[in-house]
């Protein structure tokens, strides 16, 4: 008798224990975007070149929440790289990656840099990146940032570079991931004109960069030079075509073009070079993006950066607003 009073119990409680369980929300534009950053003051001498004077300081996580971008790229150059964790623990309360990984803690993920700017940094980095990931779970992958470095031009005029890590030391940063417990994902750096051997900044690497691509869970394609941005189309298929099966790709959006000419600055002889993304290409590569990552043909938006946001680049504002308008819609897939 009472077992069969436990079993009807069961059998009436059933359906409220299943209509109780929560529903996974469908996912939306904004849980796919990234905001590339790096410590304030990064691109200083950039701003300073275009004439945009005084810098930026905008923090990496006051950027995302500008934008309202959930997720964060966070990378580093030789002169903004936080010191190594083990050098700091025995003095600091908290280490400095450890008071950048807390200010990350209100996103929902980051993807930390092992290879920063101009291929500086390796595997020496990844102890470090292993430990901090094993603290803070909103640290879910590490980024190879200018993944082919020492580029040069060869006497033929042709640029010449080698990746960032060899093959051993690719594998060696696998094994050391592995101990952080968890899937951790790599991500890295691709620019578009790599992609094309008859563009003038193509880079003849050694050992070639096809051959690292196996190595990969994301390659964000980046185009440049803003001019570039009417090959988009094209170099993702050249990227399709190239990458792994497996291997996702996201793509870039810069905000600035870094070697660009302002056609209304360039009389000024304190004016060098570089200008914000016009925003006839904002609309084109923003446009581009939003309908593949909805196709599935890019698996996230990544938006090149945070010291941009704050020095009255007209891209920013039109970033923001565009994100406003389409980061609630539902993904079609």
């Amino acid at each position: 008798m009472r077992s069969t009073f436990a079993l009807l119990l069961t059998l009436l409680c059933a359906p409220l224990a299943t209509y109780a369980q929560p529903t996974a929300k469908p996912a939306t534009v904004r849980d796919h975007l990234w905001l590339f950053a790096c410590p304030p003051g990064g691109d200083a001498e950039y701003l300073e070149n275009a004439g945009y004077r005084g810098g930026s300081r905008m923090t990496p996580v006051e950027g995302a929440h500008w934008l309202d971008i959930p997720n964060l790229v966070f990378v580093t150059q030789d002169h903004t790289r936080p010191s190594l964790r083990w050098a700091e623990i025995k003095w600091k309360a908290k280490t400095t990656m450890d008071q950048w990984a807390i200010s990350f803690e209100s996103l929902n993920k980051v993807s930390w840099s092992a290879v920063g700017s101009s291929g500086s940094g390796g595997l020496k980095t990844l102890p470090d990146i292993v430990s901090i990931a094993k603290t803070y779970p909103h640290v879910t992958s590490v980024y190879l940032d200018d993944f082919v470095k020492d580029r040069h031009r060869r006497a033929d005029k042709a640029f010449a570079g080698r990746p960032a890590m060899s093959e051993e030391e690719l594998k060696s940063m696998r094994a050391q991931l592995a101990k952080v417990g968890r899937p951790m994902e790599v991500w890295t750096t691709l620019y578009a004109y790599d992609l094309d051997p008859q563009h003038p900044d193509y880079t003849h690497c050694e050992p070639p960069l096809v051959d690292s691509l196996k190595h990969f869970d994301v390659i964000v394609l980046w185009t440049w030079k803003s001019d570039d941005l009417k090959d988009l189309e094209k170099n993702l298929a050249r990227l399709e075509a190239a990458k792994p099966k497996d291997t996702k790709i996201a793509l870039g959006l810069y905000l600035w073009d870094y070697t660009g000419v302002d056609e209304q600055k360039k009389a000024d002889p304190t004016y060098r070079f570089g200008k914000p993304t016009p925003l006839d290409l904002m609309e084109l590569q923003c446009g581009l993006g939003l309908k593949w990552l909805k196709e599935g043909r890019v698996s996230d938006l990544v938006v090149l950066g945070n010291t941009h946001l704050d020095i009255g680049a007209p891209s920013a504002p039109w970033m923001r607003q565009w994100i406003k308008q389409h980061g609630a819609e539902k993904m079609g897939r």
